[in-house]
């Protein structure tokens, strides 16, 4: 049977893989224990102190304190610290796995261990050898396993890691809008984690989130997988109710309906190895951002903003993305607080021979220039038009380059519109020169309305 695997990639940092079906026979043998400590209990008999020595082992200890040692194992996952850098599907990949080594110590230890082993969970679909099955079908262990175990509560994020570019969810394999919205309704049926990344080709998220994506020039760019991660407040999380998202409005992705998402951040990679064939700039990547923001593709075909009207915190991560891309997020910018931009690497990519074969660097910088142009005309004009005049935070993960920053707070200053910089890398804008929300029933710029 195929590998489909759900993992848990957390643990000090640790990783607990499944695959179907589960065997549990590596976890039914407890390994026996062949040294101990002493303690003393020194008492009065008879007017004098003797003292009693009993043996001592980690056995004695209740569940209850076992959980307690073992949480110090705990920590972040893998993936939080690397969703801005180039993706790669290792991006769960942990090279420590305490958590899942004390889970197979014994049966004891590892129900003692269950709610921290499963706290970052994900579920990995590969390419498949022979058949493609569904996934809702592919998922069903980890979901009755995760029934059977009560991880409802205890699952805070929750990673989909896909290999397979054509991942499907129907029986005849066919495209239908929406195809996955059964998956989803099965999975948060589940599970109610407050944070999903998805790590996918850009051909499979787009199919994961019901996003029209353009392949005609795919093959000029070199990105294995992008990033899309949702977010929201974990107290949110017990007020949800898992029938309430059972119903989806037409046109719509269940993936951004099914909870009231805050936080999103797109990472599409490396746009570098276009930037080596002819008329770079008229090449259109594969990409969800379209749809996500309700531009119209190539055609003038327009299919609404995907994104949720909750989600008030964005990032956009891209390497050295076309001007012509980045101008669909600063032409229909959804209505937000915080906007988060990256568009130079934080690796040594500029210094590999082999992604840099045949590009002029000079190229790169023009256009992540001129994406800064368009982003600074919209976030700076006076007055601020449509959904910047909501925007009250606006960050760059690229302030390294001193030059280009300096530059960019003396004509903030110049401008003298509200934006102040506080730190190297964000701009806040004076509270009173943000613009309130529009009462209930007036005109407002919804996150469907375009910048």
């Amino acid at each position: 049977m195929e590998g489909y695997a759900f993992t848990n990639p957390q643990g000090g940092p640790s990783e607990r893989t499944f695959t179907t079906p589960i065997s549990r026979n590596s976890l039914e043998q407890p390994l026996s224990t062949t040294s101990t400590s002493e303690f003393s209990i020194c008492g009065a008999s008879s007017g004098a102190m003797d003292e009693i020595s009993y043996p001592a082992t980690i056995q004695i200890l209740p569940n209850e304190l076992l959980s307690n040692i073992f949480g110090f194992l705990d920590g972040p996952p893998p993936s939080a610290l690397a969703l801005y850098d180039e993706p790669t599907f290792e991006l769960t990949h942990a090279e420590v796995a305490d958590l899942k080594a004390v889970s197979l110590v014994s049966q004891r230890w590892r129900h003692a261990i269950l709610p921290i082993l499963f706290r970052h969970t994900r579920f990995i679909v590969p390419e498949p050898k022979i058949h493609r099955p569904a996934l809702s079908q592919a998922i069903q262990p980890f979901l009755h396993f995760a029934s059977k175990n009560s991880l409802h509560k205890v699952i805070t994020s929750f990673t989909l890691l896909v290999h397979d570019k054509k991942v499907k969810d129907n029986p005849d394999g066919l495209y239908r809008l929406d195809g996955f919205a059964a998956f989803w309704e099965a999975l948060f049926g589940t599970i109610d984690p407050a944070e999903l990344l998805i790590v996918a080709p850009a051909e499979a998220l787009g199919a994961l989130t019901s996003c029209h994506i353009d392949m005609e020039d795919s093959w000029t760019f070199d990105c294995p997988c992008h990033y899309l991660r949702l977010q929201r407040p974990p107290l949110l999380r017990d007020s949800i109710e898992p029938e309430a998202a059972s119903s989806f409005a037409s046109g719509s992705s269940a993936v951004f309906q099914i909870r009231p998402w805050s936080s999103l951040l797109l990472n599409e990679g490396s746009f570098i190895k276009a930037y080596s064939t002819y008329e770079f700039w008229l090449r259109r990547p594969p990409s969800i951002l379209p749809d996500l923001v309700g531009a119209d593709d190539m055609e003038g075909n327009t299919y609404g903003a995907y994104i949720s009207p909750t989600i008030r915190d964005m990032s956009y991560i891209g390497i050295f993305p076309m001007a012509s891309h980045f101008a669909t997020l600063t032409g229909h910018c959804p209505r937000l607080d915080r906007l988060y931009v990256q568009l130079v690497p934080r690796n040594g990519i500029l210094d590999n021979r082999e992604k840099m074969a045949q590009v002029e660097a000079e190229d790169l910088w023009m256009e992540r220039n001129s994406c800064y142009a368009i982003l600074i005309r919209e976030l700076f004009s006076t007055p601020p038009q449509l959904n910047y005049r909501y925007l009250k935070i606006f960050e760059s993960g690229d302030a390294a380059d001193k030059d280009a920053w300096d530059m960019a707070v003396a004509y903030i200053k110049r401008s003298r519109n509200g934006w102040q910089a506080v730190e190297d890398g964000v701009f806040v804008k004076d509270p009173e020169d943000v613009v309130p929300e529009p009462a209930e029933g007036e005109a407002d710029q919804s996150t469907l309305s375009v910048c």
